[in-house]
Order: structure tokens, then C-alpha cells, then sequence
């Protein structure tokens, strides 16, 4: 059997894989057993770890059979089978090797490649952000001795532990309602689609995790400060290089949740008030001042860029070649106020679109019924008509307050600059386990209410105070 690519024609699946395959499925089950083991006496939410692991692990598999064996091939096979020549240089010259991996993507650093390694394309070798994906595929592919299905199983594991940390993170302030925030985080069938295969956004999501879970271990003082920046400056790197611009939204969100924690704990009304405009006069001139200077990192996305690039992409989806796999939230002047103007469509689009009526493939049909699930989720707690709790909840929690922030922003900027149903499934992956989180929180307290449960004073000092019957937040993966 034959994976079809474009530069080496045909790599093989050998025989030897399918009993190395079926050998790691039995040595992660056998790992994560334990480690559930090990940790649900403290941790009963450790229940779904196992779930959420397969769930996963089912879901790259999945994703790498309809690439290969429907479309045949795909941004998956191009990044596999450059980081297959890496691979190739890295047994036939390790000198070269190192040097090319450290190196820039220019020409020279490409012919060190041979004819016998095989030559990574240029369009993704001379690309940064591309060829740090492959980068970072190369050590995967050299364990499994460059088999893109045991590759992608490892792939699924690495990320899939970065939303397991996003989970405890949840459930450490919110415990009571474990078993939503599973469903919400570890089983949306985007995240496990789109976010366990051998693709730009399985990296950027695990990264934007482990960068919301840093800053929580920042904020509730937990570890070593030193070594939660280092982690902060790494994880951050590592979204630049992939997706610059997810910071965009990523830096103000997460300086809002800081600050704002920190004015939460003013007792003081009168301070308090005084101290808000001070901090978020610097929360905009820092963020700011860090878009401009990375401004060339950001792309398209880039203050100077987003609107021209937003507008030119409205025009483009109107050609014949999308083949109605696109959408239109209609013509806008590339300035401030043209784009606020189309922030309710931007928005909707980026958090509910594709419709089921929209969904062309199997694939799309699949987010199509998701999107109906989240829709109908958020108009069952918009139509409570309980503002007063919702409010509460929002405003009493910094990190409920940081994933609405997020999900909404990053769902106006991808609405506005993307136009392709394809693309935008993809790209809005990162948004969905933090909106999907904040929703489920704040249902199931509306739910407990109508329960004739009342709800407890102490609900808005969970965000700050540490649940004394509940361990630190155990490591996984």
C-alpha cells in the first residue's frame, strides 16, 4: 500500500508498521491507565482522561485516512514528506543535517539536499512558519522511523495533553461541573479533527493551551515564577512562529485576566476604580506597542495589513473557482469604522459558520452539526433572560471574562479576514474548547438555579481561592 504524494510519487506503508502500530496503542493505554490510576482519588474529572486520549487518538487517525485515502493529498502530505527529506539528510549526512535544520530557508541551506534524501518544497522549505512545522514534525518522524500514521498518533498524544492541562484548569475553579467541561473542551469534533493530525493547527492549539495554563499557574502563584516565564516566553515563541497571529488577540486577553485578578482582590471600592483606567490605558499602549514591533511576524494580520487583506478577501470569494464553499459578510471600507461596522457578521460567522445548510462534504457536515450544537447552547443561555447571573458569573471569574475576550475577538478577526469554509474550521479551532468552556460554566449554573439550587456566594471567589479538598493539578502527559 501506497501514500501518493507530490515529490517522491509513492512512500510505502510497510508491513512493519501495522505490528508498531497496534504496539503503541498498547503501550498508551498502558501509560495512561496508570496515570489515571494514579490520580482520579484526587481528581474524580481523571475519569474522562482516558476517553479524551482516544477521542483523540481516533480522531488524527481519522483525519490522516480521509486525507490519504479520499483527497489522496493535502497540507498534511506536503509537511510529512518534507519532513521526510529532513529525516533522509539526517541518516545520510548529519553534519548537513544540523545545519540546515538551524538554518535559514534559503536556496543555499536546500542544496544539501540530494537526490537520494529527496528535496523538501520550496514553497514550504522558503516559508518560516512552514518550516517550523516541519521542524518540529522532524523528531516525531525519527521515533517512528518516518511513518505518517504512527506520526500521527504521536502528534494526537503530544497536543492532546495540552488540552487535557486546559481541562484541570477549568475544573480546578468550576469542580462541580466536571463532566460539561469535558464535553466542551476534550470532545468537539472540530478540536479533535482538525487538532490531532499532522497540520499547522495541532501545533498552534497546543500552544495557545499550555499559554492560558502558564498564565493561570502565573496568576495563582503556582511553581517556580522563573520557570513559568521561561515556559510563558517558549509557548509564545512557538504561536509567533506557527501563527503570529494569534497573539494578536492572545496578548490583550491575557493582560486582562492578569490585571484584572489582581484588581478583584482590591477591597477597596474607591482604589479599585481609581486604579481600572490606569490599568487598562496600559494594557492597550502595551499591546499596541507589541503589534507594532512584530508587526512583520503577523502577516496579513498585521495592523497595517488586516483591513486591506480583509477587504481583498471579501472580493475574492465572490470567483466562480470557490465552488460555493465560501461566504460574504459583504463589501467594507478598509479603515477602523468599516470593520467595526461588520463585527456582527464577522463574529457570527467566525463562531457559527458553516451552517448545516452550507456543508458541501462530510467533513464540513460534521462542523455544520457542531456549530448547530453551539448555536443552539448559547441562544438556550442568552433566552434564560437571567443578565444578572450571567453578568455575575462573567465579571466574578477573570478567567470566564478572558475566554469571552478571546473567543469573540479571535472569532471577528478570522470572520473578517477569512472566507473560505475550509480555511475557517481550521482556523477557529483554538477559540472553540475557551468559548465552549465559559458556555458550559456559566449552563450549568443556570441549570443548578432552576434546580432551585441557589446560587452560593462562594461562586465568585472560586476564580481566586484555591479549593482546599482538590491537589495541584497533576501532570499528564
Amino acid at each position: 500500500m501506497y501514500i501518493q504524494t507530490y515529490t517522491y510519487g509513492k512512500v510505502p506503508i510497510e508491513l512493519w508498521e501495522i505490528p508498531a502500530f497496534l504496539t503503541l496503542l498498547v503501550i498508551l493505554y498502558v501509560i495512561a491507565g496508570r496515570i489515571k490510576r494514579k490520580n482520579i482519588r484526587q481528581l474524580p474529572e481523571y475519569k474522562y482522561f482516558l476517553y479524551g486520549l482516544w477521542a483523540k487518538v481516533i480522531g488524527g487517525i481519522f483525519f490522516a485516512c480521509i486525507y490519504v485515502f479520499y483527497y489522496g493529498q493535502g497540507d498534511t502530505t506536503s509537511y510529512y514528506e518534507c519532513s521526510m527529506s529532513f529525516c533522509k539528510l539526517f541518516y545520510h549526512d548529519l553534519d548537513s543535517f544540523f545545519k540546515v535544520y538551524f538554518g535559514p530557508g534559503t536556496q543555499e541551506m536546500k542544496s544539501f539536499f540530494t537526490a537520494e534524501t529527496g528535496e523538501p518544497m520550496m514553497y514550504m522549505f522558503g516559508e518560516g512558519a512552514t518550516r517550523f512545522v516541519i521542524k518540529i514534525l522532524v523528531p516525531f518522524m525519527l521515533v517512528t522511523g518516518s511513518s505518517y500514521f504512527l506520526t500521527t498518533i504521536l502528534v494526537a498524544v503530544v497536543t492532546y495533553g495540552a488540552l487535557w492541562k486546559l481541562y484541570l484548569v477549568f475544573t480546578s475553579y468550576f469542580p462541580a461541573y466536571h463532566k460539561n467541561l469535558a464535553l466542551g473542551i476534550l470532545f468537539m469534533p472540530s478540536v479533535i479533527f482538525w487538532g490531532s493530525g499532522i497540520l499547522k493547527d495541532s501545533f498552534t492549539l497546543a500552544a495557545t493551551c499550555y499559554l492560558m495554563v502558564t498564565t493561570n499557574d502565573l496568576i495563582m502563584k503556582r511553581g517556580s515564577l522563573f520557570w513559568n516565564l521561561i515556559k510563558l516566553v517558549l509557548f509564545a515563541w512557538i504561536v509567533l512562529s506557527i501563527k503570529a497571529y494569534v497573539l494578536l488577540i492572545l496578548l490583550p486577553s491575557s493582560l486582562v485576566w492578569i490585571f484584572y485578578s489582581r484588581i478583584k482582590r482590591i477591597r477597596n471600592r474607591l482604589v479599585r476604580y481609581m486604579v481600572v483606567p490606569f490599568i487598562y490605558v496600559t494594557i492597550i499602549a502595551g499591546s499596541y506597542l507589541a503589534f507594532v514591533g512584530l508587526g512583520e511576524s503577523f502577516g496579513k494580520f498585521s495592523i497595517e495589513k488586516a483591513l486591506q487583506t480583509a477587504v481583498v478577501t471579501q472580493k475574492d470569494l465572490k470567483q466562480d473557482y470557490y465552488e460555493g464553499n465560501s461566504f460574504d459578510i459583504g463589501e467594507f471600507e478598509p479603515t477602523p469604522a468599516g470593520a467595526v461596522a461588520k463585527f456582527p457578521a464577522a463574529t457570527l460567522a467566525g463562531l457559527y459558520r458553516p451552517t448545516i445548510l452550507e456543508s458541501k462534504n462530510i467533513v464540513m457536515l460534521i462542523s455544520g452539526l457542531e456549530n448547530l450544537f453551539i448555536l443552539g447552547l448559547t441562544i438556550v443561555v442568552l433566552f434564560s433572560f437571567r443578565w444578572r447571573v450571567i453578568a455575575r458569573l462573567i465579571s466574578g471569574n477573570p478567567i470566564i471574562l478572558y475566554s469571552f475576550m478571546f473567543s469573540i475577538l479571535f472569532a471577528f478577526m478570522i470572520g473578517i479576514t477569512t472566507s473560505n469554509f475550509g480555511a475557517l474550521v481550521r482556523f477557529k479551532i483554538p477559540l472553540i474548547p475557551l468559548y465552549m468552556a465559559s458556555i458550559m460554566v456559566i449552563y450549568s449554573e443556570l441549570k443548578k438555579q432552576r434546580s432551585s439550587y441557589p446560587i452560593k456566594s462562594s461562586l465568585k471567589k472560586q476564580s481566586f481561592q484555591k479549593v482546599s479538598s482538590r491537589k495541584h493539578i497533576a501532570t499528564s502527559l
